[in-house]
């Protein structure tokens, strides 16, 4: 008995000793150098740099500046977390197609070279090499330069604006965007989606299937609403303009869209079934409507204010009281509502210039939230003056700034385009709302916006009899 208590404590004595003396690889020489940024959109970029005799790179990704330092011997993987950032990319590749990208934001990445792998792993770790890209930000680049939002014709234009783009395969929608917009990286080779209903998280092995992870894409204004599912059905309305448009498309569990149905949206009083951060059941009015989760409220709103205004005259009026199905119980007040509470944010408007990009054409209520309290959602139909900003007044032709875009407790109004510095300032919410009034303080005037809610708002400077407008976005 003793000498096998011996002969084990023998191997497991040479074990350790072995285990303890792996030998290292070599540490590289040098860290790779010249990282170029190409192709920077909003939603995507493509980053590659200069290669080392090293056998792979380490890449760190993150809106903040990386304190992350790799420990030799250890091995990290895509999407897993470290010190708040994210590793990007474990290999020896030098060109990247960089996702899970925000327009407007700027992100850091290093890159550090190693040899070796799994115990034998050993990282170069001082001075990576370091970079910053700031992606595009959403960019309507004149495309509603052909409107005049105090038109009474400025629906009907609006409608033609739109209504002109390219379809999209309805079918082709988890290969178009999945991947490029709400596909995200984590650990062990997976991916990760949120339901945008019910906020609940799903991971899986790329490439995403609808059967296999349950999933659907939600016509937030239902295909039975549709003024063509009568002539149709509403069924194939997915080989149509209108039922593949990706505008009006959300990304969402398949349980919460059969609860959903077709039944009008709206915040419940006294939920009857519930799932994630979604509920359905009697609204204020004893009406049942569905209600998904709050930060998506606006962007369904969005979407269901988009598609009406888009296929108007489509075989008959698109208005709330001339669809079909349950589309007469939806209320337009609390889409109007929604649009105002949950204003796009860098998702949505990151995901609008996507969509621009496959169909030629834009959200206008994500570019310009304030026109939807101008349209009259029953009968689409012009309703009052678009943002109440007294759009004809002659224009300040003069050089501004307003800074910094997006705030947070200030913004600064830079005039020194004015020559006399004297303005009056106006500060509007996103439905032309007048919010406060000043004079200007000579050429540069500190604003506090630590009072207003997150959303965009409109400044107006005015100054011998003309007048001049810059949008500014706060941020919580």
């Amino acid at each position: 008995m003793q000498l096998i208590y011996t002969t084990c404590r023998a191997v497991l004595f040479t074990a350790a000793l072995l285990l303890s003396n792996v030998a290292m690889a070599q540490e590289p020489a040098s860290q790779p150098t010249n990282m170029i940024f190409a192709q920077i959109k909003a939603y995507s970029v493509v980053t590659s740099f200069t290669t080392t005799t090293a056998a792979g790179y380490l890449m760190i990704k993150s809106t903040q500046p990386i304190t992350f330092v790799p420990v030799d011997g250890t091995t990290y993987e895509k999407g897993q977390g470290v010190a708040g950032a994210k590793v990007m990319y474990v290999g020896p590749n030098n060109i990247h197609s960089v996702r899970e990208i925000l327009e407007g934001t700027t992100y850091y990445f290093n890159v550090f070279a190693y040899n070796g792998s799994g115990a034998q792993i050993n990282y170069k770790q001082d001075n990576p090499l370091s970079a910053t890209v700031t992606s595009a930000s959403m960019n309507e680049d004149g495309y509603y330069s052909v409107l005049d939002p105090s038109s009474a014709n400025f629906v009907n234009d609006l409608h033609t604006l739109i209504n002109n783009h390219t379809m999209v395969a309805y079918t082709s929608y988890k290969s178009n965007i999945i991947p490029a917009i709400f596909e995200r990286d984590t650990t062990g080779g997976n991916v990760v989606i949120n339901c945008e209903y019910s906020n609940e998280t799903t991971i899986y092995a790329a490439p995403f299937d609808f059967n296999a992870q349950a999933y659907n894409r939600e016509h937030t204004l239902a295909k039975s609403w549709m003024k063509t599912a009568a002539l149709y059905g509403a069924n194939s309305l997915i080989n149509y303009a209108e039922g593949s448009d990706y505008y009006n498309l959300l990304l969402t569990r398949s349980t919460p869209n059969n609860i959903r149905s077709n039944h009008p949206l709206g915040e419940v009083a006294n939920a009857t079934s519930t799932y994630g951060e979604s509920k359905y059941g009697p609204g204020t009015g004893g009406v049942s409507v569905f209600e998904p989760k709050d930060d998506r409220k606006g962007d369904a709103a969005r979407a269901m204010m988009y598609e009406m205004i888009c296929y108007d005259g489509l075989e008959g009026g698109w208005g709330l009281t001339e669809l079909l199905s349950e589309a007469s119980d939806q209320t337009q007040a609390i889409l109007k509502q929604w649009n105002q509470q949950d204003p796009p944010d860098k998702f949505e408007r990151t995901k609008n210039e996507y969509i621009a990009s496959l169909q030629h054409n834009r959200n206008p209520f994500i570019d310009h939230p304030n026109w939807a309290d101008c349209i009259d959602f029953d009968m689409i139909a012009k309703a009052g003056v678009c943002a109440g900003l007294g759009i004809n007044d002659a224009v300040l032709d003069i050089a501004w700034k307003v800074y910094p875009n997006p705030s947070s407790t200030i913004v600064n109004v830079d005039i020194t385009g004015l020559q006399s510095g004297n303005a009056e300032l106006q500060v509007y919410d996103a439905y032309g709302r007048l919010l406060s009034s000043m004079p200007s303080q000579g050429w540069l005037t500190t604003i506090n916006t630590a009072t207003l809610k997150s959303g965009n708002y409109i400044l107006k400077v005015s100054a011998d009899g003309k007048a001049a407008y810059k949008k500014f976005l706060v941020v919580r």
